[in-house]
């Protein structure tokens, strides 16, 4: 056998009989990055809509407290992330429950926010439409909703934050794009978003004391763009730990999104309407029998 011929046979056989060797799923031929993608987008200043369900289950079943929160939206993006948004979310009732949920709209400018005047429970001035609270005021869920309309603990629209879930992800082809799958601790979490991961069950920042797991499925477009993320998170380390189920759309990528702040004359500030309140509590007679 000629010399050239048996190396080329050689070769050949050598690569055949040689073991796969799996890459980072984000680095895989073929498959876009979803990280770069996603920077282009943030690059841009356009923005992008959400359509989200969360469901919340202790053992099992379904919490006491609530069934779970649908949200539905829109953001305006910018170079550092999420600038503005404009949602409007819902308690999801138990299949007992008849009675037609209660729509509630936010408004987020920078750190304006701004939330439809029915969801305060007391009286509110005339033409008062818009209460305008301090974010710190809004409580956890609502301070994280406004964030990114979304309660899904991984950050994505975060590059870094992204990049480091993609490269503890495995990964394949599926029909119009990509499938990206994997898990990590809380620890790990906390890690790679840079402290800002916050835990569901108390609101506060995850600490290096937190117990708890994370578990995602991620499918982008040929684009690299996202188009689903489902996550599990599961809080805790007992056997029958609480666990919230998320499930997030993304469409519309690059779209215009506007986004601005209410009428300033059907605004009311929090202070002012707690100032107001008590205006209104100080003209009632007291009760003799309570007093």
């Amino acid at each position: 056998m000629p010399v050239r011929r048996w190396t080329a046979l050689a070769t050949a056989v050598l690569i055949a009989s040689a073991p796969f060797a799996t890459s980072p799923a984000a680095a895989q031929t073929g498959a876009p990055d979803p990280a770069r993608a996603l920077k282009r987008q943030l690059g841009n200043k356009q923005g992008v809509r959400i359509s989200e369900t969360s469901r919340y289950f202790f053992g099992g079943k379904s919490t006491v407290s609530g069934n779970g929160t649908r949200i539905k939206g829109r953001l305006r993006l910018a170079p550092s992330g999420p600038a503005a948004a404009d949602y409007t979310w819902w308690d999801l009732p138990s299949a007992k429950t008849k009675k037609k949920p209660e729509l509630h709209r936010v408004i987020r400018v920078g750190a304006d926010v701004y939330v439809d005047a029915g969801q305060y429970p007391g009286p509110t001035p005339e033409g008062k439409e818009w209460i305008r609270y301090p974010s710190k005021h809004r409580g956890s869920m609502g301070r994280d909703m406004d964030r990114d309309v979304s309660l899904q603990p991984i950050s994505v629209y975060d590059p870094s934050t992204l990049k480091a879930v993609l490269k503890r992800s495995a990964s394949k082809p599926v029909s119009g794009g990509f499938l990206y799958w994997g898990a990590m601790s809380y620890k790990d979490l906390r890690k790679v978003s840079k402290g800002a991961a916050i835990s569901w069950t108390s609101g506060r920042p995850i600490s290096g004391k937190n117990k708890g797991k994370i578990a995602w499925r991620l499918w982008t477009g040929r684009d690299g763009l996202l188009k689903r993320l489902t996550t599990t998170d599961t809080a805790g380390a007992g056997k029958k730990p609480p666990v919230k189920r998320t499930d997030t759309r993304y469409t519309g990528w690059g779209s215009r999104v506007v986004v601005t702040a209410p009428p300033a004359d059907e605004v009311i500030d929090e202070r002012d309407l707690l100032e107001y309140v008590r205006e209104q509590n100080a003209h009632i007679p007291e009760d003799e029998k309570n007093s």
